[in-house]
């Protein structure tokens, strides 16, 4: 019998462990916290979203891939590899069709197209962010003439700002940080403005650590039809729509199994949305992910 209570002892104990290390309770947390609530008029409505890409790995890229942002006017999406730097621009389907190699910065995380040909791209560690032009047909591109700014929030070490999301109906740039704390920071004048005197920086503090129980903070997309945050998770293994008061309104989970996925995302880096409100994910290595509405047809 005392063998038996301590096995059972063991066994249970790893189990909470596992659950920990998988986040798990997190999971079932925000599944309870959104079950049976009403989705606001215009929300993204992750719930209903089903993978029709699954885990693509894109041609010619071996790691490193990182950041996503979607470009509407040109109707593709960019993404950073942050070891050998290199801007990617790729289809809807996740097609390579552009490979631009950039010189003057490191540790490329975070990515946002914010109109015509221009970026902003922001270094982890030194917490800067680059304001880039991106000639059309550029293969090669220097930004240590670029114009910068450094946010200097927190002593970094490797948990700096990995995501951003411009929001062209509000003109602002929203930053995340990863951990350590979980920040979201509103950046305003930085992109629009012509001297340093115009930029403010604030916190989102409905958006902490207290507030969203996630783990950590990969990336951030601002939908400007809801007016609603999509923050993704790559170790809670989620991404979790808020409304403008900070309340969860969806959820998609990135484990095997949830909306369809064969596999849970290994390590998910980058998040966009397009126009037609289909859901992206850039993991590392190289993996390519897309999400649609539940009934949606695709060519």
């Amino acid at each position: 019998m005392k063998r038996f209570l301590l096995l059972l002892a063991i066994l249970l104990a790893l189990a909470g462990l596992t659950l920990h290390q998988t986040q798990l309770p997190l999971y079932l947390w925000y599944q309870w916290q959104l079950a049976g609530r009403e989705l606001p008029p215009q929300a993204v409505g992750l719930g209903g979203y089903r993978v029709d890409i699954d885990a693509l790995v894109l041609e010619g890229v071996e790691d490193d891939l990182s950041a996503l942002t979607y470009n509407a006017e040109r109707d593709t999406l960019f993404a950073l590899l942050n070891g050998d730097p290199y801007l990617l621009e790729l289809s809807l389907d996740g097609e390579v069709l552009r490979r631009v190699h950039l010189t003057g910065l490191q540790d490329m995380e975070g990515l946002t197209h914010v109109g015509g040909n221009r970026y902003v791209v922001v270094e982890e560690q030194r917490q800067r962010l680059h304001l880039i032009e991106l000639p059309e047909a550029a293969t090669e591109l220097d930004l240590s003439q670029a114009p910068q700014l450094t946010l200097a929030v927190d002593e970094s070490g490797n948990k700096g700002f990995e995501g951003l999301s411009w929001d062209s109906e509000r003109q602002q740039l929203l930053a995340v940080r990863e951990r350590d704390p979980l920040r979201v920071l509103v950046i305003e004048g930085f992109v629009t403005g012509d001297s340093q005197q115009n930029i403010s920086i604030s916190e989102k503090t409905l958006f902490n650590q207290n507030t969203l129980q996630l783990r950590d903070l990969s990336s951030v997309v601002a939908d400007e039809t809801s007016g609603h945050l999509l923050l993704l998770s790559d170790e809670s293994r989620m991404v979790v729509e808020y409304d403008q008061q900070g309340v969860p309104v969806s959820m998609l989970g990135l484990r095997r199994g949830s909306h369809g996925l064969a596999r849970s995302i290994p390590q998910a880096e980058g998040l966009a949305i397009d126009s037609q409100r289909r859901v992206y994910i850039a993991s590392e290595p190289n993996l390519f992910y897309r999400f649609v509405p539940e009934g949606s047809s695709q060519d």
